[in-house]
């Protein structure tokens, strides 16, 4: 496959989307005490709660690695994606702190136009999102609820 396989470019699509990433303050820390299946065990709890909080914006789970979940939202739901988000940041810092007072949720929020669309190895390619502003907000600092500029001056 070269660079210019018009075959895999015509699979993306651009769209102006909502993306949210949330994790866990205090995860690995918890999770170094703690057997591998009560921590596999919590995380499944975790991407449940995530999946059943987020719905009803809209909210789809693109990814998830350890505490992390990558969701997008329809920007014209983009209110109700803040609302929900921060129910679900409540919801699973209290899940979280049933292990360890200490564990909090943190969310970041942006919007953006994205590449969206089967990203992965030949034969093994899922839906995925890429550009650079979910690239921009991986980099924004840590924080309870961060919202970017971008998309507070959307609302």
């Amino acid at each position: 496959m070269t660079r210019t396989d018009t075959r895999t470019a015509t699979q993306h699509q651009t769209e102006e989307l909502v993306f949210a990433i949330a994790s866990i303050d205090g995860s690995t820390r918890v999770a170094r005490n703690r057997p591998d299946l009560e921590m596999a065990s919590m995380l499944s709890e975790y991407y449940a709660l995530a999946a059943e909080t987020l719905r009803s914006s809209q909210g789809r789970i693109v990814k998830v690695i350890g505490d992390g979940i990558l969701v997008i939202f329809p920007v014209s739901r983009a209110r109700e994606a803040l609302g929900a988000l921060r129910q679900f940041q409540a919801s699973a810092t209290a899940l979280w702190s049933e292990i360890d007072p200490a564990c909090r949720a943190q969310v970041k929020v942006g919007v953006g136009t994205l590449a969206t669309g089967p990203f992965g190895p030949p034969g093994d390619e899922r839906f995925d999102v890429y550009g650079n502003a979910l690239n921009q907000l991986f980099k924004a600092p840590a924080d309870d609820f961060f919202i970017t500029p971008e998309l507070a001056a959307k609302l």
